[in-house]
């Protein structure tokens, strides 16, 4: 395994902090917003809580993967 591999798998196991919450959408519907607190952009959306969650497994990994492609390391979680 090199050694990008090894630095986006140890980002990808640490326990960040996540909030959720509700939305009103422009059109009137229920949605629910997902973020990363220690990484500012990383957020998701979903229909439900869990979609949300969902979508922010996979959109903390591209954003993850983009840091570290530019060279940064990304923040590790609040204690």
């Amino acid at each position: 395994m090199n050694r990008q591999m090894k630095k986006l798998d140890f980002y990808l196991g640490l326990s960040y902090s996540v909030t959720v919450f509700p939305e009103i959408c422009t059109d009137g519907s229920m949605s629910y917003v997902a973020r990363i607190t220690e990484l500012p952009g990383c957020e998701s959306h979903g229909d439900t809580n869990l979609q949300a969650r969902l979508h922010l497994e996979e959109a903390k990994k591209v954003f993850i993967v983009s840091m570290l492609e530019d060279g940064i390391d990304p923040p590790l979680p609040r204690a």
